[in-house]
């Protein structure tokens, strides 16, 4: 989900840049969850704490799942749930929610639906 070359600096509190800078990536990532034939589907990365954290991030505020229980949940991986929360801030302060932000990389509702559905099943 991130470009092989970052062109910023990576902040220890936040995700924001990673939400700014990869759309196009972020959104084929997502497309592939919502397209999934039926059954489990598995999100992981090196460390499956940064990438895999924002996608699943994502996801589960498209499934209606409120701020607090995502950055709880993210801190399950270990650390702190500030960069999450940050990053949840600056996802409705800049885009207005999961959604809006998604739509922005050209997700289209249909595949919105299907996460939501998919994950609420």
């Amino acid at each position: 989900m991130l470009n092989e070359v970052l062109g910023y600096e990576p902040p220890p509190d936040t995700y924001a840049p990673m939400l700014d800078h990869n759309g196009p990536r972020i959104a084929r990532a997502f497309r592939t969850v919502a397209d999934a034939p039926p059954g489990p589907v598995v999100v992981h990365c090196k460390a499956g704490r940064d990438r895999t954290g924002v996608l699943t991030a994502l996801l589960l505020e498209v499934a209606g799942v409120g701020a607090g229980a995502i950055a709880a949940d993210y801190a399950v991986s270990g650390g702190s749930p500030t960069p999450m929360i940050n990053t949840l801030d600056h996802l409705h302060d800049r885009y207005g929610g999961a959604p809006s932000y998604l739509r922005a990389c050209g997700i289209e509702q249909d595949r919105l639906t299907a996460v939501r559905n998919r994950l609420l099943g």
